[in-house]
């Protein structure tokens, strides 16, 4: 929340304090609610976590995790959502961050229990664990600009580690899941100060995308679509699409990925993990293909590789001892 241009700091133990809107600075800091009951979640979300994995990261007390508001670049000061896990008892060291960019559209993608165990699971691996909900939401969710401001939105994720006094800021790292794959490229492209990124079923060619599901470009429900949300569209939709796809700047692209897709997904085909190594290749980005038979979209199926996967990913970017194009 904003008053007179400056940002209120809320303490767990309930202070406010105003601070300059500067980008990156944490607004409203507050304990999230605990997750809920496992018994709660819909079908859908019980088939993606055992009960034994969701309830542990029910019951754990290492982490803090807070909702938090930041002030983000382009958003005349105001505060966008977000999460942020970090350790209640933190120690000496400094710790390694992890940047986490969840996929969905506007309120449909919204940060939930599911999305909080997957980055505490990832914290409990040693990393701070910080997440941007976009700004996106209410009157705004229809609007999503999938490319746009959110990247932003990501990019001011940096200086708020930057502030943790806990984080090792030059051992800050990325993962992008689904539509969040498509903002890690574009954060990649701008040059995010990042050691590394995994990116899970993440699009890398927005034209493809929106041939294989025309709900994204002309709208549902839910969402306007790309059509009506980005700029003249009718004149400038190969534009757009360039600038939002990965295919076409690779290039510009200067640490490490991990492509990780499921081979049978439904939601993102695999041809666009497939494209995004192609395209590293060319570049000469150093890169790694990671696929899963049998899975779903998110690789829950697999997630404990996964995971593992990722780690040692980023423990290898720490040291950039990174092999060139391996795929497996």
């Amino acid at each position: 929340m904003t008053r007179g241009g400056l940002l209120l700091t809320v303490a767990t133990a309930g202070a406010l304090l105003a601070q300059p809107a500067e980008e990156g600075r944490l607004g409203i800091v507050v304990p999230r609610p605990p997750l809920r009951a496992y018994e709660a979640l819909d079908d859908l979300g019980r088939a993606s976590v055992s009960r034994s994995v969701y309830e542990a990261a029910r019951d754990q007390h290492a982490f803090e995790i807070a909702d938090i508001r930041y002030a983000s670049r382009g958003d005349g000061g105001g505060a966008v959502p977000g999460v942020l896990i970090r350790p209640r008892t933190p120690g000496a060291q400094k710790w390694p961050a992890i940047i986490y960019n969840r996929g969905g559209t506007g309120d449909s993608g919204h940060i939930d229990d599911l999305t909080v165990v997957e980055m505490y699971l990832l914290a409990k691996e040693g990393f701070v664990v910080v997440a941007s909900d976009y700004r996106f939401h209410g009157v705004l969710s229809r609007r999503d600009d999938w490319g746009g401001l959110d990247v932003d939105d990501v990019l001011s994720l940096v200086p708020l580690l930057r502030a943790q006094p806990t984080v090792d800021s030059s051992r800050v790292f990325m993962v992008g899941v689904s539509r969040g794959g498509t903002t890690s490229y574009l954060a990649l492209k701008r040059g995010i100060a990042v050691k590394a990124a995994a990116v899970i079923a993440g699009p890398s060619d927005l034209e493809a995308l929106g041939k294989y599901r025309p709900e994204l470009v002309k709208g549902d429900n839910t969402y306007d679509g790309w059509a009506q949300v980005w700029p003249d569209y009718a004149h400038r939709s190969a534009e757009h699409y360039r600038e939002r796809s990965l295919v076409y700047w690779a290039d510009r692209v200067k640490v490490p990925v991990l492509i990780m897709h499921a081979k049978d997904d439904r939601v993102v085909p695999v041809a666009h993990a497939l494209r995004a190594a192609a395209a590293f290749q060319q570049a000469g980005v150093r890169y790694d293909v990671e696929l899963y038979l049998n899975d779903d979209h998110s690789l829950s199926r697999h997630r404990d590789d996964r995971n593992r996967k990722i780690v040692a990913w980023f423990r290898l970017g720490s040291v950039n001892e990174h092999t060139q194009g391996v795929t497996r």
